[in-house]
C-alpha cells in the first residue's frame, strides 16, 4: 500500500516490521507464559481489544491489525483469531467505505499519495461483475486491503455488493492464511504458502482485463 509520501511510507513500514520483531521476541521471551495466563483469564476483554485494533488498521493504514491478530493465534487459537480477524475487518471496511463516499477524495488525500488517487480514479469496475470484481481486487490485494475500502466507496459501487465481496473474500483468504500460519508458527506449510502466493498472483495477471477498465 502508497500512503501520502514517503515519510508515512517509511513509517508504515517501520511500524510493522518493528511490530514483528517485538512478536517474535515476546512469544520467545520469559514473559510470554505470564501474559498467556493473563489473556486467557480475560479473553473476552482481548478478544475485543483486537477487535478495535483491526477496525483501527483498516482505517487508518499504519496500524498492523492484521499483523496482531495473526499473532494471536497462539494465544487464542486460529479460529477464534481468525473471527476477531473477520469482524474487525467488516466493521472496518464498512466504516472506510463511507467515509470515502460521503468525503470523497479530498478525505483520501489525506491518507494516500496522489498517484494512487490518480490512478484510483481510473479504474472502472463492470457494473454487472462489481462482487466478482471487488472479490478479486480483495482476494489478491495483500497489502492493498484499505485502498480497495476506500475506494469501493469513492467509486461508488453498491454496498450491498461490496459488502457481500468483503465477506466472501474475507472468508476465501482468512481461513487459509490463518490455518497455513498455524502451521507455519509449528514449523509446517512453508512450501504450500508460497506455493498458494505464486498461484494467486498468476490468476490475478490472467483475470484482471476480465473486471477492470481503465479510462484515459
Amino acid at each position: 500500500m502508497t500512503v501520502k509520501n514517503y515519510k508515512h511510507l517509511l513509517a508504515l513500514f517501520l511500524f510493522g516490521f518493528g511490530t514483528l520483531v517485538f512478536y517474535l521476541w515476546f512469544i520467545n521471551s520469559s514473559h510470554f507464559p505470564g501474559f498467556l495466563v493473563w489473556s486467557q483469564g480475560n479473553i473476552i476483554f482481548y478478544y475485543f481489544v483486537l477487535v478495535l485494533l483491526k477496525v483501527i488498521g483498516i482505517i487508518w493504514p499504519p496500524i498492523p491489525g492484521g499483523l496482531l491478530t495473526l499473532g494471536s493465534i497462539p494465544v487464542l487459537g486460529w479460529p477464534l483469531a481468525y473471527s476477531a480477524d473477520f469482524f474487525g475487518s467488516i466493521v472496518g471496511s464498512t466504516v472506510a467505505y463511507f467515509l470515502a463516499r460521503k468525503y470523497g477524495i479530498n478525505f483520501m488525500k489525506k491518507i494516500f499519495d496522489e498517484n494512487t488517487i490518480e490512478k484510483l480514479t481510473k479504474i472502472r469496475i463492470k457494473p454487472h461483475r462489481e462482487i466478482e470484481s471487488l472479490f478479486l481486487f480483495r482476494f489478491f490485494g495483500g497489502t492493498i486491503i484499505e485502498i480497495i475500502c476506500y475506494g469501493a466507496g469513492l467509486l461508488k459501487v453498491r454496498f450491498r455488493n461490496y459488502l457481500i465481496a468483503t465477506i466472501l473474500s474475507h472468508i476465501a483468504i482468512g481461513i487459509p492464511a490463518f490455518y497455513l500460519t498455524r502451521n507455519i508458527l509449528a514449523g509446517r506449510g512453508i512450501l504450500i504458502n508460497l506455493s498458494l502466493v505464486t498461484i494467486m498472483l498468476i490468476l490475478f495477471f490472467n483475470l484482471r482485463h476480465r473486471y477492470f477498465e481503465y479510462s484515459s
